[in-house]
């Protein structure tokens, strides 16, 4: 609520010295409190951000257009990135529209996503039937997420075999090729690294076990990370009573001033590092040993058919692989995992 303050100073030698300070507010309260003494603030309006597109490439220009619920007014665009706050872009709503365009260009460490975030300072007429006052303070703001296309890390990764019939017998000897290129102009992977899993269906089936594209463990999914701060929508509105009895106690006061701090809205990033380890495990294959009985006895049901942890493409983005069947009977999925510095990719088969 409002209050004046009052108080009295003696000295050492009993001489007063008396001071005051009227209409402090104390801010605060609960609602109910707030509601009863009529205490309002100035509110918070909401823009709309219409961007022209949904998902970009890297080095697209990215237009938005911004309906402003007030004008004229000064605003400012944010980009932030997982708390990471690019070069913000100021632009203003001239007098008598209510709409403009910001245009910038999409980075690529952006990727897969980020989001922008808009703030509108300006100022509207008072809600009153009383003309000749001035405007009171507005403010207005509005996001939008927008999806940066991974296309750029991809990689492609064919998996097949040579063999027509893919019908094989136990402890058979099975070929599998895997043929790496890039994403978007299909040029073959030189050097890249491949690793070849090759596991039961059965048992994948029973776990529902799937494997996560690397690219998305590497590049995932990156929300807002920032927390805004605003000053003006703390600003008290005075109704018009309150003014003119304002303005007389400045009149019959002398040598006071009042003076109005400016806000300033605060960003705080919050930085944490993901750590996403992959581990892969492998089981060794026992093959049949001794002599060769007069009846094959199927004996090694190795759910982990292969594991090749690393293998290097050539020059035309090939790699091939051999090994040996289990003794199961039953359906395998191939996955090949590819990866260079940057880009990754994954490529399955049943």
């Amino acid at each position: 609520g409002r209050y004046n303050i009052s108080y009295t100073i003696t000295d050492e030698q009993g001489r007063l010295a008396m001071s005051f300070y009227d209409n402090l507010y104390i801010a605060g309260g609960s609602g109910k409190e707030m509601e009863k003494q009529k205490v309002e603030y100035v509110p918070t309006d909401t823009l709309t951000i219409i961007p022209n597109a949904t998902n970009y490439q890297p080095d697209d220009t990215c237009e938005l257009l911004i309906l402003a619920p007030f004008s004229p007014a000064n605003g400012l665009v944010i980009f932030d990135c997982e708390g990471e706050i690019s070069q913000p872009i100021q632009f203003q709503i001239k007098p008598e529209k209510d709409s403009t365009t910001v245009e910038f260009k999409i980075s690529k460490d952006w990727i897969p996503g980020f989001t922008v975030r808009v703030e509108l300072t300006g100022s509207i007429p008072r809600e009153t039937e009383t003309v000749n006052y001035s405007n009171r303070p507005a403010i207005a703001t509005g996001t939008v997420s927008l999806e940066v296309s991974r296309d750029l890390y991809k990689l492609n990764v064919l998996v097949n075999t040579n063999e027509t019939n893919k019908t094989y017998i136990p402890s058979s000897i099975i070929h599998i090729d895997v043929n790496v290129t890039q994403h978007i102009d299909k040029v073959p992977v030189d050097k890249a690294e491949v690793c070849l899993i090759v596991v039961d269906e059965a048992i994948l089936s029973l776990t529902d076990h799937k494997l996560t594209n690397p690219l998305e463990i590497f590049y995932p999914n990156r929300p807002a990370n920032t927390t805004e701060y605003h000053g003006r929508n703390r600003c008290l509105l005075f109704n018009m009573q309150d003014i003119e009895q304002f303005k007389k106690d400045l009149q019959q006061k002398q040598g006071e001033n009042v003076r109005f701090a400016p806000h300033r809205m605060r960003c705080m990033k919050n930085k944490y590092n993901l750590t996403m380890p992959m581990a892969y495990s492998s089981r060794s294959l026992h093959g049949a040993g001794g002599g060769e009985p007069k009846i094959a006895v199927r004996s090694n049901f190795n759910p982990l058919a292969c594991w090749v942890p690393s293998s290097i493409t050539n020059s035309s983005g090939h790699v091939s692989f051999e090994f040996k069947l289990p003794d199961n009977l039953t359906r395998y999925r191939v996955w090949a995992i590819a990866t260079n510095e940057k880009q990754k990719g994954l490529g399955e088969m049943e």
